[in-house]
């Protein structure tokens, strides 16, 4: 759906910035975009099936940064982190969804 065509993307120091070909403009959050990752292991430790999560530490999300954006196929993106963390595939609609209906944390 060209709605969910992002012309940029870029990282700044706490937020990925996306211009979508509709002109509209996200800007989402590192924590946020970390809380919400779609990976497996991610999802199963937000409905409590992962046993051996452990809670990050207090300062966890004011150390996190992004170091890398990698493009999959022309439908999504992958983030990688700098706690290791880069099996998470974010499509360009989960990132407009996210924009335009943040959740609260």
């Amino acid at each position: 759906m060209q709605k969910f065509q992002p012309t940029r993307i870029e990282r700044s120091n706490a937020s990925l910035e996306i211009q979508w070909k509709d002109s509209h403009h996200s800007e989402l959050s590192y924590r946020l975009l970390r809380e919400k990752c779609p990976c497996a292991r991610c999802e199963a430790t937000r409905f409590g099936k992962d046993p051996f999560h452990i809670l990050p530490a207090g300062d966890f999300f004011e150390n996190l940064r992004l170091l890398d954006i990698q493009r999959v196929g022309r439908y999504a993106v992958r983030l990688i982190w700098n706690d290791g963390h880069r099996t998470g595939i974010y499509t360009f609609q989960f990132l407009r969804e996210l924009s335009e209906n943040p959740p609260e944390i």
